[in-house]
């Protein structure tokens, strides 16, 4: 829980600017502080530069995947937890990213 005062931090992952934005949007209004990323590489270099309090990927990115999102987060800030999204999700992904400890794996609509 973030400490009084301070805004969650998320970060969506998702090479759609214009599902990052409706994303963002959304989760603005809401009251969170929300930060994007459209590669796996943007997602890497985000999570060096500051914390989460969530992330946010789709499955499919120009330069990799979520999973690979996925991989850094648990090795590199396991208490972060990290929620796949994606328009072409099978089962063996899903079950793959539930395995690597994603907290949830959504399908978009």
């Amino acid at each position: 829980m973030p400490e009084r005062g301070s805004m969650e931090r998320i970060l969506i992952v998702d090479d759609d600017p214009g599902f990052r934005s409706l994303l963002s949007a959304i989760l603005e209004g809401e009251g969170y502080d929300v930060h994007g990323a459209g590669t796996v590489a943007e997602a890497k270099n985000a999570g060096g530069r500051r914390k989460y309090d969530l992330v946010v990927t789709d499955l499919n990115l120009p330069d990799g995947d979520g999973i690979a999102v996925l991989r850094w987060w648990s090795e590199n800030m396991p208490e972060t937890p990290v929620v796949m999204i994606t328009a072409f999700g099978t089962v063996t992904s899903a079950v793959e990213a539930m395995k690597l400890g994603a907290v949830d794996y959504l399908g978009k609509p």
